[in-house]
């Protein structure tokens, strides 16, 4: 088992578990880009690999060209040694893929579509099917993780949850980008489970952690701090201001995810400053385009006619949980604060630079 605080776990071969791992049912809920992604990851890896949409023509076109017409559509989903992905559209199907014995869910849908999509197909999901849930965000109608807010949208407190973040653009897993990901659970074995099932210790590899809090958190609110990292480059400011504003978010991250009762380790790790540093330094990323966009004047419903901008939700969640734990968290507050134009990004500025200098390590937990 590789955890992924565990630096001597650093096998240089394909550990022998990883050759003789049974094949695993996978089903993948959403053909956007990182579910397809995620159904490639995992039937690249040996498993028998459904991946369910909606969309009729869609489908047709992932079984019957091996590629999907609209997401990622300049790759190829054909795997060497003939296992295909098999796209399904009708909850007939999907129902009788989720009656498989030992499934794995991995959902792929955004965050505020997520409970609702389990709360209408909660009787057809098995009660012990392992759901892998890899949307990155909070539920803003309910301003809960997404873990509990899937376990209250299926009315069961049982159904085994596992949570996987870390920093991963879909299209360089699609590349073969060299990519590490941490999936987490209350249940390690649960995480082992997903380990096993995506790892090809060539081009994805996948750390395990006890820390579903942490691993939440981290994937989450990385996101308006990633538009806050976008407002940087907006306002027109370059690499060391940028980098300052990563390195205090991290730790007010830190802060907030021991008060919400995670690790703070897991802040350190990839579901925290990997994927923070990936969403800020990148303009692949669509929070950060989001920031520089509201600093050129645009607004957030124009933003997110054509695409969902997690980090606009998340910012309004983190503000409540800073308020509930009773934390200032100067970053959150000036990134909220922009967003909603309740402040101007001159004042903002004036606001964080003009706070009381203190000691480094005394400030950072």
């Amino acid at each position: 088992i590789v955890t992924e605080n565990d630096p001597d776990n650093l096998a240089p071969h394909i550990p022998q578990w990883q050759n003789s791992k049974p094949k695993q049912k996978v089903v993948v809920i959403g053909a956007g880009a990182f579910g397809t992604a995620m159904a490639y990851t995992a039937a690249q890896a040996g498993n028998d690999t459904v991946i369910y949409m909606r969309d009729a023509d869609q489908c047709a076109a992932i079984n019957n060209e091996d590629r999907n017409p609209k997401y990622l559509s300049d790759y190829s989903l054909r795997i060497e040694g003939g296992i295909q992905i098999r796209g399904i559209c009708t909850l007939t199907k999907l129902k009788e893929e989720l009656s498989t014995p030992g499934v794995v869910i991995l959902h792929a849908l955004p965050c505020q579509l997520t409970p609702p999509w389990f709360k209408e197909h909660k009787d057809i999901i098995p009660n012990d099917a392992l759901i892998c849930c890899t949307a990155k965000g909070l539920y803003l109608k309910t301003n809960q993780l997404m873990g509990h807010a899937i376990l209250d949208a299926l009315d069961r407190a049982d159904q085994p949850l596992a949570f996987l973040s870390g920093p991963s653009f879909a299209e360089e897993i699609m590349k073969g980008n060299p990519t590490t990901l941490v999936v987490a659970s209350d249940e390690l074995f649960q995480a082992v489970r997903i380990q096993k099932m995506l790892s090809n210790f060539k081009t994805v590899r996948v750390f395990t952690s006890d820390d579903p809090v942490g691993v939440q958190l981290g994937g989450a609110l990385k996101n308006p701090l990633a538009v806050g990292a976008g407002m940087v480059s907006g306002m027109g400011f370059g690499t060391n201001t940028l980098s300052a504003m990563v390195t205090r978010a991290s730790h007010e991250l830190r802060q907030l995810c021991i008060a919400m009762g995670g690790n703070p380790r897991t802040i350190d790790g990839l579901a925290g400053m990997g994927d923070l540093m990936l969403t800020c330094f990148s303009s692949q990323s669509r929070n950060q385009r989001c920031g520089q966009r509201l600093m050129k004047g645009e607004r957030v419903e124009d933003i997110q006619k054509n695409c969902t901008v997690e980090g606009i939700a998340t910012a309004d969640v983190a503000i409540v949980y800073a308020d509930m734990c009773g934390l200032e968290l100067p970053i959150f507050r000036c990134v909220h604060s922009l967003i909603h134009k309740k402040i101007t990004p001159e004042e903002a500025v004036l606001d964080l630079m003009g706070r009381r200098s203190g000691k480094e390590t005394k400030v950072l937990l």
